[in-house]
């Protein structure tokens, strides 16, 4: 009879709760709450609604939004969703009609960047979608890295990485005292845990927690960033030794052409060479002459499956992930002074004037006469004198006529400056400075562009339209009122009419803050406003370079994208078909590119606030960089460190402007771009942070 009376109870109760939620389509239902509405039926026994909200949501009636919560489901399950943002609160979601959908993070189910969801819409306030994530689909990741927090026996993973949200918790039975002040790599083992944390273990030490080399490890494993190559690869790296570079047909004798490279002083991998000559005709031939990497990488080989997967080098301060092993990009391919190496050739001849006469793209075999640094190339021109000054002065007119017409065509130009470092014997940075900008990396950077336009163009006319275009989308209004409203307040106009005048003004404004302390302000901020450049096999054209047309072809070594390109035109001028779709590789790369520039900002971070450790005390000038509602970064100008002043420190309540510029109260206002004076107090490694004081405004 008990049993009978129990089994009654349930039901009616859960009845009366489907009544409820029924009646209530946009409310949201605390568990607990629902305990006490029914206490008096139920005795205070938890077990009839939670049996009853159990079978609810079994029957796909109502959704958990939360780890207590619960709704009314309405509508169906939408298609997808895929998590495109994270903050310390909350998710940002962009679901399948690419609107975005903000959840809270005690309804997020532990989802993090680039999962994909399934999302359940319960009810549209204010004109927006308010939803609810049913189910993490696809994790796009479960390890992590970062450190130990253990108190009162409780071992709780904290990832230095600003993106989780949540700790991890490690069981006891897989604890141990020498994780304690280490660098490690976590594995999520469950993410169900009754909503509180996902439990995991620790997978690898990366080593201690004050070492540096170990936050470098860290990095690298964050963006899953390659360091080496496995023995089978190397095999097929040995075989690829023994092709013979005397025995290639067909291609053009460049090795008594006067040819040259210009790079860095630490570059280690020469991808292209420039060969000038002047013609009895009075015509001037360029030839830019690419490292033929396509003749030794074979598509589908090992060494190719792998660059593909890598997409690109990644260039840390101080180390070279190479996109292929560095037998190949440091040697067999690369452009080495001296020594006689295959290239993929696009060969310009211009008139007096330096117009485009004709071009050629073919496979050539060069000598480089000379390996020339930035500096040395732009010695030679300031004196008028020394080795290949007179092609160096050709290719100088010729970069300068380049640049000019660009300009004119409407393309955005920056001048960012670059930051060094000097490192001492355990790699620790001792010292930092501006690089010395010459106008000789500006020619390499005209040629380049010439060779990856006439290219594309080439491509256009053989109707080439399933390729790896490089694109560039127009801004997002948003983010140009923004800076435009921002530009405002500093006296500079931007005319967002139409696209045109976007681009005409931008590079206005880029021109008046050069050599400024604005510069360092602005210059990030129209970088945020446009879209991110990216691979595709639909092409959209160029906005940034205002180009309807677009590839990347002149560094094979390092991009695997340009490598694409050397195989497509190499099937052209053997007259072979090429069917291939490269919506997948494209997808993958612009990922790959995306995360080895983070990762190479994070380790130049990394050595600022390394830098800074011997600086604690230290007072120094800066300009504030950005603002948000719990403080500002403020830039030091010495040596172009970012560090971070919290509100909390200031005297009074600061809140931020409706402009999101500044962080004011009644009596003070701290603005971006304005100067101020700060004092480091604390440098932190581990959290990548540089923690400022505010001395005087």
């Amino acid at each position: 009879m008990r049993k009978k009376k129990n089994k009654q109870l349930i039901v009616n109760v859960y009845n009366g709760l489907w009544l409820l939620f029924k009646d209530n389509p946009n409310k949201k239902f605390a568990e607990s709450k629902l305990q006490k509405l029914y206490k008096k039926k139920t005795k205070k026994d938890p077990l009839p609604v939670l049996s009853s909200l159990e079978r609810l949501l079994n029957e796909n009636k109502i959704i958990k939004i939360s780890k207590d919560r619960y709704c009314l489901k309405l509508g169906e399950t939408l298609s997808e969703g895929i998590v495109v943002k994270t903050s310390k609160s909350s998710v940002f979601i962009s679901d399948s009609n690419g609107e975005i959908i903000k959840i809270k993070k005690d309804g997020a189910l532990f989802a993090l960047t680039g999962d994909k969801l399934s999302l359940s819409q319960i009810n549209i306030s204010k004109g927006k979608k308010k939803c609810v994530i049913e189910s993490v689909k696809f994790r796009a990741k479960d390890s992590f890295v970062g450190e130990i927090d253990y108190s009162s026996k409780t071992a709780f993973f904290v990832s230095s990485e600003k993106n989780i949200y949540f700790d991890i918790l490690i069981p006891r039975k897989d604890f141990k005292p020498a994780f304690l002040n280490k660098i490690l790599v976590v594995k999520v083992t469950s993410w169900n845990s009754d909503g509180k944390c996902p439990i995991g273990r620790i997978v690898k030490v990366l080593g201690p927690a004050n070492d540096f080399k170990s936050h470098i490890k860290s990095i690298n494993h964050k963006y899953n960033i390659g360091t080496s190559f496995n023995s089978e690869l190397l095999d097929e790296v040995s075989s690829v030794k023994g092709f013979s570079e005397t025995k290639n047909l067909n291609r053009l004798d460049y090795t008594k052409v006067p040819t040259f490279t210009i790079d860095p002083d630490d570059a280690k991998d020469f991808d292209d060479a420039i060969s000038v000559k002047v013609q009895e005709n009075k015509l001037f031939e360029v030839g830019v002459h690419i490292a033929d990497v396509s003749h030794y990488v074979k598509e589908g080989s090992k060494i190719d499956l792998e660059a593909s997967q890598r997409g690109n080098s990644v260039y840390l301060v101080d180390e070279v992930m190479p996109m292929i092993p560095e037998e190949l990009s440091n040697d067999i391919c690369s452009l080495k002074e001296g020594v006689p190496r295959n290239c993929f050739s696009v060969i310009f001849k211009f008139d007096t004037d330096l117009k485009i006469v004709s071009f050629n793209i073919t496979k050539t075999k060069i000598i480089s006469n000379k390996r020339f640094t930035y500096s040395e190339a732009q010695s030679i021109l300031d004196k008028k004198d020394g080795f290949l000054f007179n092609e160096l002065s050709i290719i100088k007119k010729l970069a300068q006529k380049l640049r000019r017409k660009r300009k004119s065509s409407g393309a955005i130009m920056f001048n960012k400056k670059e930051m060094g470092f000097k490192l001492n014997d355990q790699k620790h940075p001792v010292n930092i400075f501006v690089k010395e900008s010459y106008f000789t990396q500006k020619i390499i950077e005209e040629l380049m562009l010439l060779t990856n336009i006439t290219v594309a163009n080439f491509l256009k006319s053989k109707n080439i339209s399933n390729a790896v275009f490089r694109v560039h989308d127009i801004p997002d209004k948003d983010k140009l009122l923004s800076l435009k409203n921002l530009a405002f307040e500093f006296n500079y106009n931007i005319d967002v009419s139409n696209k045109i005048a976007v681009r005409k003004s931008l590079n206005k404004l880029l021109e008046k803050v050069e050599g400024t302390t604005e510069q360092g302000l602005f210059e990030p901020l129209v970088i945020r406003s446009m879209a991110k450049a990216e691979y595709a096999s639909k092409n959209i054209g160029h906005y940034g370079l205002s180009l309807n047309d677009y590839v990347h072809f002149t560094s094979p070594i390092r991009r695997y994208a340009d490598l694409i390109i050397h195989r497509i035109i190499n099937s052209i001028l053997d007259k072979k078909s090429f069917s291939k779709s490269f919506e997948g590789i494209c997808k993958h790369i612009s990922k790959k590119e995306r995360e080895a520039s983070m990762a190479e900002r994070e380790s130049i971070k990394l050595m600022q606030i390394k830098y800074m450790e011997k600086h604690i005390g230290d007072t120094f000038n800066g300009v504030i960089s950005g603002v948000v509602d719990h403080g500002f970064f403020v830039e030091l100008i010495q040596n172009g460190c970012e560090g971070f002043v919290r509100a909390s420190s200031l005297k009074g309540f600061y809140q931020i402007d409706n402009k999101r510029i500044a962080l004011v109260n009644n009596d003070n206002k701290f603005t971006l771009g304005q100067s101020v004076d700060v004092k480091v107090i604390r440098s932190d490694s581990n959290k990548r942070l540089l923690d400022l004081e505010l001395i005087s405004f």
